[in-house]
């Protein structure tokens, strides 16, 4: 399923409000607003046509999917790594790009502090690649020290509380090796996903809180890099 028809079937609620009040306002422009409310209608249809080009770019054209940017994010020696996710791993190929073993997938997502309803969504209609644990935000299960790398892809953000954010990134370093880092991949809260999603943006989280998180957390950000303009991929590293 292409990325673009994927984000329409998880928030097809939004669109299909967005499309009707946007096809009400121009049918009644005349009578209640003018060319204001014709603007404010063209807006929202561009904003929501745009939406899905991007995820289309992103998630089926860019080199996102492929993984070959992630070994730059990587420490040296990578003998275990693990995921946490809200119930969707398909994004990126892992498992083609990561050095060493997977020893836990773990499905992050409850519901109440993780989770919305493009999620349950989400959940409902897209299968997992693979079998995963469910786990909490705040109390992993994963032994300390147990991973090098625990990958977070697009899944940081659905943890809505900052509190329960601060404790989900004090879990991921306990359970880091020296030397270990947080593979954190996000849309950020920010002009490029501002002109692509227009409203949306805001469901993301800008740059400086994962930066605040991890120095919450007392990690040290080792590689970043931008995978297409919409998406940042963060390494976020246990001091050795």
């Amino acid at each position: 399923m292409s990325g673009a028809v994927r984000i329409f079937r998880y928030n097809w609620p939004k669109y299909a409000v967005t499309w009707c009040a946007a096809v009400a306002a121009l049918c009644y422009a005349e009578h209640f607003g003018g060319w204001l409310l014709v603007l404010g209608a063209l807006l929202a249809l561009a904003w929501s046509a745009l939406s899905l080009a991007v995820s289309h770019y992103v998630y089926d054209r860019s080199a996102l999917a492929g993984g070959k940017w992630l070994p730059a994010l990587l420490p040296a020696n990578t003998e275990a790594w693990a995921t946490a996710d809200a119930g969707l791993d398909a994004e990126v190929a892992l498992d083609a790009v990561m050095p060493g073993t997977c020893v836990a997938r773990l499905d992050i997502y409850d519901g109440a502090t993780v989770g919305a309803r493009s999620v349950d969504r989400a959940r409902a209609i897209t299968p997992r690649a693979h079998a995963a644990t469910r786990s909490s935000a705040t109390a992993l299960a994963l032994g300390d020290g147990a991973c090098d790398v625990v990958a977070v892809i697009f899944t940081a953000h659905e943890i809505h509380d900052a509190g329960v954010r601060e404790r989900f990134f004090l879990e991921v370093k306990r359970t880091l090796r020296a030397g270990g880092r947080l593979l954190l991949v996000e849309h950020l809260r920010d002009a490029p996903n501002f002109l692509a999603f227009g409203p949306g943006f805001l469901h993301f989280q800008p740059r400086a809180e994962w930066l605040r998180l991890a120095r919450a957390a007392e990690l040290r950000v080792a590689a970043e890099t931008r995978v297409t303009p919409w998406v940042m991929a963060l390494a976020l590293e246990k001091a050795a």
